[in-house]
């Protein structure tokens, strides 16, 4: 089956972004894969081919400011560049499933909400609210997972390493009083530190309306080692908005680790069966047509 094979796609702005995969002529179906934050999507080894073969378009997206995407780490932004991407690669009718990672997950709830939501979300290991997962962190003492992240950005990381090395940034006066926002925007970095702080963390994004509203097309995988987002909050909103959730127990952290394979074999069920679903209604209609 011929392939439209993806590397880069150029925003109607003028930004560069690496999204890779392949898009099949006629696909049936179209699987999306939003990385965490600072993360980029070769870390989870998508077997492309596996779903190609099967007639099912794959994009996997480095929103702005991952992988090797250029530009500044934006919600809103990153959420306008992927509807830009479906509506040119995407089939207007055929099924999408978006399997988003951590703030990844976040993010792709509220594209969905501005955008075009897909048939079925899959969220792994998901931060729902980003404020509460840095507090997490700092109680926990796993916050360096975090700062390690945001360093891979910057040429000098003490600035960064300072300012962050305790949660009282996290206060919005202590933020402005102290002009943290200008003084690590102008730390040479890949992206403009403080900026991106600022934008993501003060007040925060929490995505807790969102998941309730798509509840009905969610599904949650967790692990049982998180040292990112509480557990009990996950847990608490799948209980309470009827989304079905497992705990893998060979994922062996945030990350996921040990555990793609298994995620990648359930996506492909889920899309076979919207595949499936998708071509009876089709076959429904026509034959309701026909009389």
């Amino acid at each position: 089956m011929a392939a439209n094979t993806l590397q880069k796609f150029l925003t109607g702005d003028g930004v560069r972004l690496e999204i890779l995969g392949a898009v099949p002529e006629n696909a049936g179906a179209c699987l999306i894969v939003w990385p965490c934050m600072g993360g980029a999507v070769q870390m989870y080894r998508v077997p492309v081919e596996t779903f190609t073969s099967r007639g099912c378009a794959c994009i996997l997206y480095n929103p702005r400011g991952h992988g090797r995407s250029e530009g500044e780490m934006e919600i809103q932004a990153m959420s306008r560049d992927l509807d830009e991407i479906i509506r040119m690669y995407v089939p207007s009718k055929a099924p999408l499933v978006i399997v988003a990672h951590s703030a990844g997950a976040n993010a792709c709830l509220q594209f969905a909400a501005r955008y075009r939501p897909p048939e079925q979300f899959v969220l792994i290991a998901p931060v729902l609210d980003s404020r509460e997962s840095l507090f997490l962190m700092y109680q926990r003492k796993t916050i360096a997972e975090f700062i390690d992240i945001v360093c891979t950005y910057a040429h000098d990381d003490a600035i960064v390493r300072r300012v962050l090395a305790d949660e009282k940034w996290l206060n919005a006066d202590v933020w402005k009083s102290r002009g943290y926002r200008q003084m690590l925007d102008d730390v040479p970095a890949r992206i403009h530190l403080g900026t991106f702080l600022e934008n993501l963390f003060l007040p925060g994004h929490n995505a807790f309306a969102e998941l309730e509203r798509f509840a009905g097309r969610t599904r949650i995988f967790m692990t049982e080692n998180d040292t990112w987002y509480p557990a009990a909050t996950v847990r608490g909103l799948a209980d309470k908005y009827g989304i079905p959730i497992e705990t893998l127990a060979e994922a062996q952290n945030h990350f996921f680790m040990g555990a793609w394979e298994h995620v990648w074999a359930e996506v492909l069920r889920l899309i076979r069966s919207l595949s499936t679903e998708k071509t009876e209604q089709n076959e429904s209609k026509e034959i309701k047509n026909g009389f």
